[in-house]
């Protein structure tokens, strides 16, 4: 009982600015994920401008998942559930969702095909054990939990995050085992590029942000004065770090140019967009009535559900379509169909009901 008061001990508005900022990496997300998915089907894909359009710029940059890792940890604090208990066991939860999700969006097909074909596919297995964001934010909110269990100040799990965003920058890539330790040590560090992503010493830096955004926005008392300031400071990082970017090529500040292998800087350049969008947002909303972005904001609301709709529907679509009756889409069937799988996974998540959302808390 006496978590349960504790988990709900403060009730606050929700930060719309943020659920703006969640909503436009959905939108970008999905639509970056069915040029991704249903591009590599076509010859010669990796040299397509509209892949590069839709995999790099819109999957990497805009806002995607560094914006919902950075999300997550500011909810942590504002929403006041950061008891390390609720914590660890949501955590847990998600990680387990996080295979039941590989199961049905790639791992059904594998199976069905193996069984069909009489032999057991090695792709099989990566369908089943391939790692998601499910997986790390697991991952991160356990580790949040046990900060927390030992009475560590926010400012104090940030640089320990820090301090394993700079351990994980040189080891990434380092060790390349088996396939299986591959996939066992890609949860905490990078790999190799087919078999670890969203590892934990790379992307925990992202929730430890969110954690002390959270405490200056609690304790900031004048909002505009707050963004204003943030503006100008991740504003013009920004700008300079797209432009360094846009010359030296994607995620140039980490190794081998991998967005998953992100160094500090590469976090402090991502960063930055996320934060300018906030302020961005949050001016947005003061000269508009916020009944214009009500679809928008509940998008933001129902990210998790959204995520999982449209993987399971994009999956089924990329396992019967693309590998079964060899279909190659055009690029402007990629980018129409993720503009609808965007309203139809939201319109779902919207139907869905409370069970999950409260099975997840």
């Amino acid at each position: 009982m006496a978590d349960d008061i504790e988990i709900r001990k403060i009730e606050k508005p929700r930060i719309q600015e943020l659920d703006l900022l969640k909503a436009l990496a959905i939108i970008a997300m999905i639509i970056c994920h069915c040029v991704e998915v249903l591009g590599e089907h076509r010859i010669g894909y990796e040299n397509d401008f509209l892949y590069f359009l839709g995999y790099s710029v819109l999957g990497d940059y805009v806002a995607v998942a560094h914006a919902f890792m950075f999300a997550m940890g500011v909810a942590i604090i504002w929403t006041g559930k950061d008891n390390p208990r609720h914590l660890i066991k949501r955590g847990i939860r998600l990680y387990i969702m996080a295979f039941v999700l590989n199961f049905f969006r790639y791992g059904i097909y594998a199976i069905i095909d193996g069984l069909i074909e009489g032999q057991f596919h090695e792709d099989t297995v990566y369908a089943l054990v391939v790692q998601d964001i499910f997986h790390f934010a697991g991952l991160a909110l356990v580790l949040t939990g046990l900060l927390k269990y030992l009475r560590l100040k926010d400012n104090t799990i940030l640089v320990i995050a820090v301090i394993m965003s700079a351990i994980g920058g040189p080891l990434a890539f380092v060790f390349d085992k088996s396939p299986v330790l591959n996939y066992m040590l890609g949860h905490l560090l990078v790999t190799t590029e087919e078999e670890s992503c969203f590892a934990l010493l790379n992307w925990y830096v992202f929730v430890a942000s969110g954690l002390i955004f959270a405490r200056f926005l609690e304790r900031a008392e004048d909002k505009d004065t707050f963004y204003r300031h943030l503006l100008c400071i991740a504003g013009p990082i920004a700008v300079v770090y797209i432009a360094l970017s846009c010359m030296f090529g994607n995620h140039f500040l980490s190794k081998y140019g991998w967005y998953y292998a992100t160094s500090i800087p590469e976090s402090l350049g991502l960063l930055s967009i996320d934060l300018s969008l906030m302020a961005a947002f949050h001016f947005l909303l003061k000269k508009s009535e916020s009944k214009r972005f009500v679809v928008f904001c509940d998008m933001g609301r129902n990210l998790t559900k959204i995520y999982i709709i449209h993987w399971c529907i994009l999956g089924f679509v990329d396992s019967i379509f693309c590998y079964l009756l060899e279909i190659v889409f055009p690029y402007w069937f990629m980018y129409l169909f993720g503009v609808l799988l965007v309203f139809v996974s939201g319109w779902i998540a919207g139907k869905w009901g409370r069970r999950f959302a409260e099975w997840l808390r």
